[in-house]
């Protein structure tokens, strides 16, 4: 008998490979525009992790307050533990420094 973990990971997994082919490009600075339009900040975070997972060349990288325009540290704190609980991300947070993000299932 399988836990929920385990089930929770192959629905993912099976879902990541119905969808691997598709992909998309997005500037930035449509995304930044587009969430302030639609006041939907996540909306940015969410692209910008990506976009730092590539820039970086790593899945594990510093989120700084900094590196996200427009996007409040409270909005930044409380996304970060939804997608944690989710399990589409791990957090190491140390103190008062910038959290460290690793995206999972990339």
């Amino acid at each position: 008998m399988r836990d929920d973990d385990e089930d929770d990971e192959l629905e993912f997994l099976a879902l990541q490979q119905r969808t691997a082919d598709q992909f998309a490009m997005v500037p930035i600075w449509w995304v930044e525009q587009a969430a302030k339009a639609t006041n939907t900040p996540r909306t940015l975070m969410l692209v910008w992790l990506l976009y730092l997972a590539w820039k970086t060349g790593s899945n594990t990288f510093p989120l700084t307050n900094v590196q996200l325009r427009g996007v409040h540290r409270n909005t930044k704190y409380k996304m970060l533990r939804e997608l944690e609980a989710a399990r589409l991300i791990q957090v190491r947070r140390e103190g008062k420094k910038a959290p460290v993000v690793t995206l999972l299932y990339l």
